[in-house]
């Protein structure tokens, strides 16, 4: 008897889980499917627009060598001495080793 009260569970499920997916395939809108609203569009909704791979790899290209020049000038900032640094509470640091 126990075999049978599993296998009817088990069935029991398994068509719950067939109805479910049959009703989002008919369905106009699936049944936990929302908007999303967390980004804007800037086109029209049946309008898609594909990303410019180019452009964006062009940008990422142009940014690194804004961050390498950024870094050289740091760097010879420090070489030259005119960077200082001074610790005042090194008796703390000491400490709390």
């Amino acid at each position: 008897m126990r075999k049978d009260t599993y296998l009817n569970i088990i069935l029991t499920v398994n068509a719950i889980l067939l109805a479910t997916m049959l009703w989002v395939q008919i369905a106009d809108q699936p049944l936990l499917a929302g908007n999303a609203s967390a980004q804007r569009r800037t086109k029209p909704a049946n309008q898609f627009v594909f990303p410019n791979d180019a452009d964006q790899r062009q940008k990422l290209i142009e940014e690194m060598k804004k961050m390498s020049k950024s870094m050289e000038a740091t760097r010879k900032l420090i070489e030259s001495g005119k960077l200082r640094v001074e610790v005042t509470n090194l008796g703390e640091i000491k400490m709390n080793r």
